[in-house]
């Protein structure tokens, strides 16, 4: 009686998981999104599958948006996406909610530009590759998978991941970086460094200030040009 209540309960999930799947074949679609950000201080970007690219556009008083949707499998009407401002803070909201079983993962590639002084705070970001190249102000970064790569920024960095390689160069401010597993690579900062390196290696070089590298795996570490104090704990 057994086998055959559990045989029964494998059906039904099987035909639940084909009546979602059932005109939810992949689409893709791609959306513009504006916002004026004359009182804007910061964009946060809550972003959940596919890849982020940002920079700065000083010749634009607005963020603009283009967003490449891939349903892969999910429902086109799960889809969340929007860009508001709540007094000095932008909200970039791009996610697939409410998925179940083979219901899909949807993901969402973003192409983002700000004005210049614009912080960019990127969260809840779990899968994809994440850039952010020549932003004339600061920036974090909250990320479980995926490769990380800045570039040129005029203020400073802030990077909290999981699995990944993360390249950092030419930052004109603090670097502060965690990172649990994958390569880091950091070279040409001016300001102080400060990094927690898990499984993962690490090779820095050209920094102008204090280095601070605190190491719990086995990972080879490369220590180039610094300017100021190194300090390596393990």
């Amino acid at each position: 009686m057994k086998k055959i209540q559990f045989a029964s309960l494998v059906c039904l999930l099987l035909v639940l998981a084909a009546c979602g799947t059932s005109g939810t074949a992949e689409t893709t679609d791609t959306k513009q999104l504006e916002l004026s950000a004359q009182e804007v201080a910061k964009l946060v970007v809550d972003h959940r599958n596919g890849t982020i690219s940002v920079r700065s556009d000083t010749s634009s008083d607005y963020i603009q948006v283009e967003a490449g949707v891939r349903s892969n499998g999910a429902s086109m009407k799960k889809l969340e996406l929007d860009l508001r401002a709540d007094h000095n803070i932008a909200y970039l909201d791009a996610r697939f909610e409410g998925q179940f079983l083979a219901t899909g993962s949807g993901a969402v590639d973003l192409e983002v530009t700000v004005p210049k002084g614009v912080d960019v705070e990127i969260k809840s970001h779990r899968d994809g590759d994440i850039t952010l190249n020549q932003l004339q102000s600061s920036a974090s970064i909250d990320n479980i998978n995926g490769d990380i790569f800045v570039s040129g920024l005029s203020g400073s960095l802030e990077i909290d991941n999981r699995d990944g390689n993360v390249t950092v160069t030419d930052i004109a401010e603090t670097v502060i970086i965690d990172n649990l597993n994958g390569h880091v690579a950091i070279e040409r900062i001016d300001g102080a460094v400060e990094i927690h390196v898990g499984d993962g290696s690490l090779a820095i070089d050209q920094v102008k200030k204090d280095v601070t590298i605190t190491q719990t795996g086995k990972g080879e570490v490369s220590i180039g040009e610094i300017n100021g104090n190194v300090v390596h704990k393990k």
